[in-house]
C-alpha cells in the first residue's frame, strides 16, 4: 500500500464505514433527524437543540440527496481515526494496513458505522474526543492540518449543547492531570493545553454567535431548562421540592404545582407526552419558573446533595447502557423524519420507505448478534485494561499510546456522567462513543505486541 496515498486511503476507509449505509439501503434516521432536517432548510433556532447540525444536512446534502452527508460524515471520520494513527508514528505502509484493518473491525463488531450513517450529530461525539487528542500532540509544522483539525473540533461542539459540556470536562480533565501528575502527563504541554482550551473555549462564542445571525439572539439554549426540569422529574426531586416548597410563599404560585400528584415516571414523558410543559408556558413562557425552581435545587444544600447522588448513580448505570440500535425503529408516515423525506428529498422517498429500517415496519434491522458481539469485545477491552493496569506490563508499554487508552476511557466516563446528568440514562448517548474502547486497544496492540507478547509470556512461564 505504499504507492497509494493518504486521500486515497481515507476515501477507502469511508467507503468501508458506508457498508451500514449501504446495508440498510438508505442513511438511518432517529426521531429527531426530522427536527435537525427542518431547522436546517428553513433556518430557525429549535427550541430543543442547536442549529448547526441542521446547517450540516443542508448544505452537504446540496438540496438534492442525504447520501451526500452519510459520504462526508463517513470521510470525516475516517479523516480523524486516520489523522489518530498517524501520532504513533507507524511506517506508511503498515499504516495503511492497520488503519483499513482497524475500520473493517470496528464496522463489523462495534456501533460506529451505525452512527456515522446516521442523520444525527451523535457521530461527532467521539470524533471531538479524538481531535482534542491529536490536537493536544499534533506538530505545529503542520498548519493547514491543525486549522482543518480545529474547524471540525467546533463544529463537532456546537452541534449540541452537551456535545460542549463534554468537550470542555475533557479539556479540563487534562489539565487538571497535567497540573497534578506533572510528569506522568508531561506529554501534553501547558502551551498546547492552553491553545486547545481556547479552541474548546470558543465554541461556547461561537454557538451564540450562530444564533445570533440566524435569529438575532445572542443565547446558547432555547430550552436547556427544559430538559434539566425532565431530568430533576426523572429523579424524584421535582416531585420531593414541589411536595416541600408548593405552600410557601416563594412558590405557591408556580404552574407545575398543579401537577405535582401527577408527574410522568420518566423524563421523554414529562417533555413530549404530558402537557406540563404547555401548561407552564411552553419552551420560552416556562423558563422563568423551570429556571427558579432549577436554582433552588442547585443552591439549597439538601436538594444540591440529592442532585449529585441521583446525578452520579444515573452516570454509573449509563456506563454500562452500551446497546447499538436504540431509537432506530422504523419512521414511516406520520413521523418527523418521513415528513422532512418527503419534503426535501422526494426523489427518494421510495428509497427511504424500502430501507431495512422501514420496510415492513423495520422487522429486517436487528441488532441482537451486534449486540452480543460488542459485548463481548467490550469485556475483552476491559480485562486488557484491567490486565495492562493491575501488573508491570503498563511500565514496558510505549508512554504515549498508553496515555491515550487513559485518554479515551477518561472520555467514555465523561461522556457518560454529561449525558446522565443533564438527561437520563440511554443507550444511545454511551453506544456512539464507547467504540473508542476497542480502537485504543488495537492501537496499544499494534505499537507494543512484541513487548506485550514478551511480557505476557514472562508471566505465564514464571507461574
Amino acid at each position: 500500500m505504499k504507492k497509494f496515498n493518504p486521500y486515497l486511503i481515507v476515501g477507502f476507509g469511508a467507503l468501508l464505514l458506508s457498508i451500514i449505509g449501504l446495508y440498510n439501503g438508505y442513511p438511518l434516521v432517529y426521531s429527531d433527524t426530522g427536527t435537525y432536517i427542518y431547522s436546517g432548510f428553513d433556518k430557525f433556532i429549535p427550541y430543543d437543540r442547536p442549529i448547526a447540525y441542521g446547517l450540516f444536512l443542508r448544505f452537504f446534502s446540496f438540496n438534492y440527496s442525504a447520501w451526500f452527508v452519510i459520504i462526508i460524515q463517513n470521510i470525516i471520520t475516517s479523516f480523524v481515526i486516520y489523522e489518530t494513527f498517524k501520532l504513533f508514528e507507524f511506517k506508511k505502509a503498515r499504516l495503511n494496513q492497520l488503519f483499513l484493518g482497524t475500520i473493517l473491525f470496528l464496522v463489523f463488531f462495534t456501533g460506529i458505522g451505525w452512527y456515522s450513517n446516521q442523520l444525527m450529530p451523535d457521530f461527532l461525539v467521539p470524533i471531538s474526543v479524538l481531535v482534542i487528542f491529536i490536537l493536544l500532540l499534533k506538530s505545529e509544522r503542520d498548519y493547514p492540518g491543525f486549522i482543518l483539525l480545529g474547524f471540525i473540533l467546533v463544529f463537532s461542539l456546537i452541534s449540541h449543547f452537551s456535545h460542549l459540556l463534554i468537550g470542555t470536562s475533557i479539556v479540563g480533565v487534562v489539565l487538571f492531570c497535567r497540573l497534578i501528575f506533572r510528569h506522568k502527563f508531561s506529554i501534553f504541554s501547558l502551551k498546547r493545553i492552553l491553545v486547545v482550551s481556547i479552541v474548546v473555549l470558543s465554541s461556547w462564542l461561537f454557538l451564540p454567535t450562530l444564533n445570533y445571525i440566524i435569529e438575532r439572539q445572542f443565547i446558547l439554549s432555547k430550552g436547556s431548562h427544559v430538559f434539566l426540569m425532565s431530568h430533576l422529574n426523572e429523579t424524584g426531586i421535582l416531585k420531593k421540592f414541589l411536595d416541600e416548597n408548593c405552600n410557601s410563599p416563594e412558590f405557591k404560585d408556580c404552574k407545575l404545582c398543579q401537577f405535582k400528584d401527577s408527574l410522568p415516571n420518566d423524563a421523554a414523558s414529562f417533555i413530549w407526552n404530558s402537557h406540563i410543559v404547555d401548561s407552564c408556558g411552553g419552551w420560552l413562557g416556562s423558563k422563568k419558573e423551570f429556571s427558579k425552581i432549577i436554582n433552588a435545587t442547585l443552591t439549597q444544600p439538601k436538594y444540591l446533595v440529592m442532585n449529585i447522588y441521583r446525578s452520579t448513580t444515573y452516570g454509573l448505570v449509563q456506563l454500562t447502557r452500551n446497546d447499538i440500535g436504540s431509537g432506530l425503529s422504523a419512521y414511516n408516515e406520520g413521523s418527523a423524519p418521513y415528513g422532512q423525506i418527503h419534503w426535501r428529498f422526494n426523489s427518494e422517498l421510495n428509497n427511504y420507505l424500502n430501507s431495512k429500517q422501514n420496510k415492513w415496519n423495520g422487522v429486517e434491522l436487528k441488532f441482537d448478534a451486534l449486540n452480543r458481539i460488542n459485548f463481548v469485545v467490550l469485556i475483552a477491552c476491559l480485562l486488557f485494561f484491567i490486565l495492562i493496569f493491575a501488573s508491570s506490563v503498563f511500565l514496558k508499554i510505549a508512554p504515549k499510546t498508553l496515555l491515550f487508552i487513559i485518554f479515551v476511557v477518561m472520555a467514555i466516563v465523561v461522556n457518560s456522567f454529561i449525558t446522565a446528568g443533564l438527561n437520563c440514562p440511554y443507550e444511545r448517548y454511551q453506544a456512539r462513543i464507547v467504540w473508542l474502547l476497542p480502537f485504543a486497544v488495537i492501537v496499544i496492540l499494534a505499537k507494543n505486541y512484541s513487548i506485550l507478547f514478551k511480557t505476557i509470556y514472562g508471566l505465564i512461564v514464571k507461574k
